[in-house]
C-alpha cells in the first residue's frame, strides 16, 4: 500500500472516493489558524488539492479569539464533543455552525477541550483587523428538527441540521437496520459521513471514475464503519445496498456538496 493510500492528506479527494478512513491510523499534526490564539491537534480526513479540506481537530480551551474579526475562507465546524462559543452562540455537541469568508463574527473560542469536524475552504487565518457590520454564524442545532424516517430504508432516520455553505448538513441515525434485497442510491454531489457512534455496514459500488477501478467496470466493496470511521464519496457513486446495516443504534455527520436529492436505483451487476 502506497503513502497516498494511507494517508488522506496525500490524495485528491476530487478524483479518488476515501470509502474507509479510520481516523485513530492516521497521522497526527499541529496546526494554527493565524489570529486565533492557540495550536490545533488535526488528523486530515480528506483533502481537495485546490484548497478545501476536512479535519479532526482537538482545540485546546480557551483556544480561538475574543475580539472581532472575519475568516478568510468558509470555515464549518460540527461539535463531537465539548463546548464552542461562536458569535455569542453556544455549539455544543452534536451541533453545526459556520461562518462564510469575509463575515465579521465577534469571536470564536472553545469553552472547554473540544473535539470537532473542521472543515474549510481554503487556507484560512482569522482577521481581526477586518471591518464592517457584525454578521451572525449559520448555527444548525442538534435539537432544532425532529427525526424523519428514510421510508426506502426502513430502519435509517435522518435530522437535519443546516443548509450550509456549500450543501446540506444532517445526521442520520440506524436502528437495527437491513437492506438485505432493497435499492441502492446516489447522490449528484460528493458527500462525507463521519461515524458517531455504534456501527454501520455499507456496500458502496466504486466505478471507472475512481483511479482504483479505471478500466475494470464496477466493484462492489462491503465496508464496516466503526465510530470514527471517515467516508468521502464521489458524486454519482452508489451505495447503501443489499448487504448494508446497522448495529442496534448508530449515528453519523453527513455533509453533502449541494443539496441533500437521492437517486434510488436496484442498480445492475458489478461487471
Amino acid at each position: 500500500m502506497s503513502a497516498a493510500s494511507r494517508d488522506p492528506a496525500l490524495v485528491d479527494r476530487r478524483h479518488r472516493s476515501l470509502p474507509a478512513v479510520r481516523e485513530s491510523e492516521l497521522p497526527s499534526r499541529v496546526m494554527t489558524i493565524p489570529g486565533c490564539e492557540g495550536r490545533i491537534e488535526a488528523r486530515t480526513l480528506s483533502k481537495d488539492m485546490s484548497g478545501p479540506a476536512t479535519r479532526l481537530v482537538m482545540l485546546n480551551s480557551g483556544w480561538g479569539s475574543g475580539v472581532a474579526g472575519a475568516f478568510t475562507a468558509d470555515v464549518e465546524l460540527f461539535v463531537i464533543r465539548g463546548d464552542l462559543m461562536v458569535a455569542g452562540t453556544r455549539v455544543g455537541q452534536y451541533d453545526y455552525a459556520a461562518v462564510r469568508s469575509g463575515e465579521v463574527v465577534s469571536g470564536v473560542r472553545a469553552l472547554s477541550p473540544t473535539l470537532a469536524l473542521l472543515m474549510t475552504s481554503a487556507p484560512v487565518r482569522y482577521d481581526s483587523s477586518a471591518g464592517g457590520m457584525l454578521s451572525k454564524p449559520l448555527i444548525g442545532s442538534a435539537d432544532g428538527s425532529p427525526w424523519a424516517p428514510v421510508s426506502e430504508l426502513p430502519g435509517r432516520f435522518i435530522r437535519p441540521l443546516a443548509d450550509g455553505p456549500h450543501g446540506h448538513v444532517w445526521l442520520a441515525g440506524g436502528r437495527a437496520w437491513t437492506n438485505e434485497d432493497g435499492p441502492w442510491h446516489s447522490h449528484p454531489g460528493a458527500e462525507e459521513v463521519f461515524v458517531l457512534d455504534g456501527e454501520f455496514t455499507v456496500a458502496e459500488r466504486l466505478s471507472g471514475q475512481d483511479p482504483d477501478t479505471s478500466g475494470v467496470g464496477a466493484i462492489d466493496q462491503v465496508h464496516r464503519w466503526e465510530a470514527g470511521t471517515y467516508t468521502y464519496r464521489l458524486p454519482g457513486q452508489l451505495h447503501a445496498g443489499p448487504g448494508s446495516g446497522s448495529s442496534e443504534l448508530a449515528l453519523a455527520f453527513h455533509r453533502m456538496q449541494g443539496p441533500r436529492d437521492c437517486l434510488w436505483t436496484d442498480g445492475a451487476p458489478a461487471t
